[in-house]
């Protein structure tokens, strides 16, 4: 944790960067498993990089995969899959991705248009959920900010939940972000120098503005 916030450092790409994200206090890091991503790191470089990281604190982030490639993920050593996915394609079955995994194991990412309603029947297949911005060509990682007021409200009504913000998060953006009512941020392009380079400085500033609030 930083603070009182927990946090998750995506689009981890070299074990230097892994070392500092968890010296400042990062709760995960997340490693992308989808080749589509400019922050894709391809098998034969990840199980180098997962040594790096303890095992309860490596997520794997895709795109639609098959129960089987979910489970080979695990296998990697991976302790949660996270799941990017279009619900209105249906190119993805997240209850049968809970059935096989478990639901501790996923947590899940629906690309969602702001005001959409969020789809209540996956509440009960997952662990975590990540609100992240929409795109409509890309599945996260765009450094575009959220829909905050959909994320408001998808706390009061799934307390129970455990929500995770992301979109745009940076050192200029991580305290308006808390005054959500966020207490677990996503933070990826915000805290970079280009993609999968992390910053040290950004990461640092980060960690000041959110030990600030907790100490406030």
């Amino acid at each position: 944790m930083i603070g009182l916030a927990r946090i998750k450092v995506c689009g981890i790409t070299r074990a230097a960067d892994a070392a500092f994200a968890l010296g400042f206090g990062a709760d995960y890091l997340g490693v992308n498993c989808w080749s589509g991503s400019g922050r894709f790191v391809a098998p034969a470089q990840r199980d180098a990089l997962l040594r790096e990281i303890p095992a309860n604190k490596r997520v794997a982030v895709t795109v639609n995969p098959s129960v089987a490639e979910a489970t080979e993920l695990i296998a990697e050593g991976f302790a949660i899959v996270q799941v990017h996915f279009d619900p209105l394609k249906k190119e993805c079955d997240p209850a049968a991705l809970s059935a096989r995994l478990g639901p501790a194991r996923l947590w899940l990412a629906p690309k969602l248009a702001d005001g959409a309603e969020w789809p209540a029947a996956l509440i009960p297949l997952a662990s975590g959920f990540v609100h992240d911005a929409h795109a409509k060509d890309a599945f996260g990682g765009t450094g575009q900010k959220s829909d905050w007021h959909r994320f408001q409200q998808l706390l009061l009504k799934y307390p129970q939940s455990q929500w995770i913000l992301a979109g745009g998060l940076g050192p200029e953006t991580i305290a308006e972000a808390r005054q959500s009512g966020a207490s677990f941020f996503d933070l990826n392009s915000g805290v970079e120098l280009s993609p999968g380079l992390k910053s040290v400085e950004k990461l640092s500033n980060v960690s000041d503005v959110l030990l600030k609030i907790s100490q406030s």
